[in-house]
């Protein structure tokens, strides 16, 4: 924590005034030459609206990045620079910013709270070292909150708790952190407790924080702006005014000692030899304590403030740096390496063989891969489009030293990379550097596609050698999964000259956001974007309009439906690609359900997983007719393409007839598989092209299609989106709200648990250390409120379509205390009632 002054003047003055501006920014080269053990990556997250981005602002300011507070209100912040972020007071896409405090550096990125921005929370998350979740005081852990958490909690990064806004009117900050030990099933220390003043008449004020460890009490002085000049004041129990203060100090010190002496043996003896008195256990001791368990995942350190009053920010600061780990103590990060080898002509022959990957943390020197401390790697994970230096990718180096004007290899394609500059980002304000250290996060301008969030970048630092190793070539960290697009929107250049700037658009717009999907209906002629939700979409048409000036014509925003085969009669189609019947391709249709990966025709010889639709194309070498392997064994092979190139060419007609969407509503197909039985090419020839075959196929399955669906309307069908919903609930609304799920969801329940036994095993644990910990009294609400309602869980099934707009709902009958999250299940057949419902949408157009 942060080193509190001692008395400067007379001795029995307990009193001074602290200027918390700490050492001014450094010189952004020494800045960058920070070492790793004094670097910290952390992120800013939590649920929408809790003062993520007013926190960060704050940061910067009182580190010296900064010379004056943005706020999100005014539309002057530092991180959130999009205009749509500051037009709407909501942070859209991650940022990220190197500051300086008490001789560290802190590599920031402040995160998205809203759920449609997961995927931005989500790619952070894979390259961060610490995170620090900000809670309002005011509501407590809510939804989004734990799903960030538990996100943050799968990849083993430690957290901090920050309880935010607590001078609202109706903030808890006792009631908070018991929520936090039972929702986020964590222990938990308190290292700051909110101080009040009496007003008289009115309610207390909230005027600064207790710090616990250091026995102070830190006041802010309310004519102070800028929240810099702190009143310092030791707690000893001397001054009569302060006893209640200095009573919550003791029995918060008590609960810290017991709860650190129960994973940390040096507590518990320091104690000891300080005759069992818990004020006497010295800072150095707790802090470290704290940091090792921290580190550990075994507890969360929990503090106070009003970002937004310029309280409580620089003792969270200090706890950055006191308690979240350098990159030199964080877990080696998942990676793996892939050895291909041909067995045969074919592509599909290659087989592949998982390489094991050597590495380890070495004390000082950080990540080491394959025993080669020269060996950089780093990770891509966000791609942003700057105005004036075009496409700008973030990345964080794992190991070794990334310089500017330097080669790198990109695993996934294998293509080398010149990185000309190297920077550091300010908001969107990048500054030049002349290399980015393990450990920390940087930024190269310039790539264009040639990198692509999740790709691997690899050099081989100060050597100069350009060979790697095949391990090293083919090295990749841990990926990025990206969430399926489960919500549409068309969009239409309002004119033919105006299409080419909308492409240039939506492409820029494409390589910024992976989880953005494009696809052009042929019969429509139109262009569908899929997101992940209603304000993703929206946000994403508002920048075209309004940033990027395309000129667009846009539709509402609706669900993602999908067509597919209900009743195959497996019945071949054959089609034709000359006139002399020499090429054809016939192919019968056929469905499944589920993922396609996890299908019986997935096992099948000759199967290609088409993943982005759900699809399977099977091509078997047996379906080639004879005369075509016996030319091969003959060397009676004349035609330029080889017998690859054809079966591509095959596979990639069914595609594209796959694509073209299914006979209901032009909806694409999904879930669908198509089996080439028979083809032919004459290969003894040289007078055909192997694009004929590409036609054939695709004719072969769109009539396949037709004639199916002309035997019965019943052979097709409607996939719609399942999510799994998961709504929390005080008893009392029970009723209601299963009720309106069942009614106006058309949900299917799954279960009702009591909301501790359904989220954790550990529940009786949980409660019992939420009532071990000692919780100063809030002035803010009845004693009686501390007491938790008995909450229920309720698990469901229901279609995305039901659900949308679901919260606004759940608050109004709930009084706003309900809560519900959900996740993406997978595509189901609709119902006959569903289907009703879903195609009376169409029939509106």
């Amino acid at each position: 924590m942060f080193a509190i002054p001692k008395n400067r003047t007379v001795p029995l003055l307990s009193r001074t005034l602290r200027l918390f501006s700490t050492s001014p920014v450094l010189f952004e080269p020494k800045l960058n030459a920070v070492p790793a053990e004094k670097t910290r990556n952390i992120g800013i997250i939590a649920h929408i609206d809790a003062g993520k981005t007013t926190t960060t602002e704050r940061m910067l300011f009182y580190s010296g990045k900064t010379l004056r507070i943005g706020n999100v209100d005014n539309g002057d912040t530092i991180t959130d620079y999009l205009p749509l972020e500051r037009e709407r007071g909501i942070t859209i896409q991650l940022a990220a910013i190197s500051i300086p405090w008490n001789g560290h550096k802190v590599n920031i990125i402040d995160t998205p709270g809203h759920a449609d921005f997961t995927f931005e929370v989500t790619r952070s998350l894979r390259v961060l070292d610490g995170a620090v979740t900000i809670l309002d005081a005011v509501a407590g852990v809510e939804a989004q909150t734990e799903k960030v958490w538990r996100q943050a909690a799968a990849l083993g990064i430690p957290r901090i708790a920050y309880v935010n806004k607590m001078d609202r009117s109706g903030a808890g900050f006792s009631r908070t952190v018991k929520e936090i030990i039972q929702k986020l099933h964590t222990r938990a220390v308190l290292v700051t407790i909110p101080y009040w003043e009496d007003q008289g008449i009115e309610d207390p004020r909230f005027a600064g924080v207790v710090d616990v460890l250091h026995k102070k009490l830190l006041r802010w002085d309310p004519n102070d702006e800028d929240g810099k000049l702190i009143l310092v004041v030791d707690l000893d129990g001397s001054d009569e005014s302060l006893e209640e203060v200095y009573t919550s100090l003791v029995k918060s010190r008590e609960s810290m000692v017991e709860t650190l002496g129960e994973l940390d043996d040096q507590v518990i003896e320091e104690f000891f030899e300080h005759e069992e008195d818990y004020m006497k256990v010295t800072a150095s001791t707790l802090i470290s304590a704290i940091r090792k368990a921290t580190i550990a995942n075994e507890l969360t350190p929990i503090l106070c403030g009003s970002s937004f009053r310029n309280i409580g920010v620089q003792p969270l600061m200090d706890a950055v740096v006191s308690f979240l780990p350098s990159p030199l103590q964080t877990a080696v990060p998942e990676m793996s390496s892939l050895s291909v080898k041909k067995v045969g002509k074919k592509k599909k022959d290659n087989v592949a063989k998982e390489l094991e990957v050597p590495a380890q943390m070495h004390p000082k020197q950080g990540l080491i891969i394959n025993k080669n401390p020269n060996l950089t790697v780093a990770l891509a994970f966000k791609v942003i489009t700057h105005p004036i230096r075009g496409p700008m990718t973030f990345f964080r180096v794992y190991s070794g030293k990334l310089a500017s004007n330097s080669t790198v290899v990109n695993s996934r394609t294998g293509n080398k990379l010149h990185l000309k500059k190297l920077m550091l980002m300010h908001g969107d304000t990048p500054e030049d550097v002349l290399a980015i250290l393990a450990g920390n996060i940087g930024v190269v301008a310039g790539t264009h596609d040639e990198i692509i969030t999740g790709d691997t970048l690899i050099s081989r630092g100060a050597t100069g050698s350009k060979t790697f190793s095949e391990l090293e070539a083919n090295l990749k960290l841990h990926p990025i999964e990206i969430p399926p697009s489960l919500f549409n929107s068309s969009i239409e250049p309002l004119t033919l000259g105006d299409a080419r700037h909308m492409n240039e658009c939506i492409s820029v717009l494409l390589r910024e956001d992976p989880s953005l999907k494009v696809h052009v209906d042929e019969e429509m002629g139109q262009t569908i974007l899929s997101g992940m939700g209603e304000l993703h979409l929206e946000i994403m048409r508002d920048r075209l309009v309004n940033d990027m000036k395309a000129k667009v014509r846009l539709t509402d925003v609706a669900v993602s439906y999908k067509e597919s085969v209900v009743r195959p009669d497996g019945n071949p189609v054959r089609m034709f690609g000359s006139n002399d019947e020499r090429s054809f391709v016939e192919v019968t249709i056929d469905s499944f359900e589920g993922a396609s990966n996890q299908s019986d025709f997935a096992d099948e010889n000759g199967a290609i997983l088409l993943d982005l639709e759900n699809n399977i194309v099977i091509l078997a070498p047996e379906a080639a007719e004879a005369d075509m392997t016996q030319a091969v064994e003959d060397r009676r092979w004349k035609t330029e393409a080889s017998m690859e190139d054809l079966e591509d060419a095959v596979v990639q007609g069914c595609h594209i007839g796959l694509q073209l969407g299914g006979p209901l509503f032009g909806l694409p197909l999904h879930s669908c598989v198509v089996r080439v039985t028979k083809w032919n090419f004459p290969v003894q020839a040289n007078d055909e092209q192997a694009s004929v075959l590409i036609d054939a196929a695709r004719r072969a399955v769109v009539k396949a299609i037709q004639d199916l669906h002309s035997a019965a309307e019943t052979n097709f069908g409607i996939l719609e989106p399942i999510m799994n919903v998961k709504v929390s609930v005080e008893s009392d609304m029970l009723g209601d709200v299963v009720q309106d799920l069942n009614n106006r969801c058309q949900a299917t329940i799954l279960s009702i648990n009591d909301e501790d036994s359904a989220k954790m095993e550990g529940q009786h644990w949980a409660h019992a250390e939420a009532e071990k910990i000692y919780v100063p009294t809030d002035y803010t609400m009845k004693r009686s409120e501390y007491t938790f309602k008995s909450k229920k869980l309720i698990s469901a099934q229901a279609p995305l379509r039901e659900m949308v707009g679901y919260l606004l709902r759940l608050r109004s009958i709930t009084q706003g205390r309900g809560s519900f999250d959900m996740t993406y299940e997978g595509m189901n057949r609709a119902t006959q009632t569903r289907l009703k419902a879903i195609k009376s949408e169409f029939l509106i157009f």
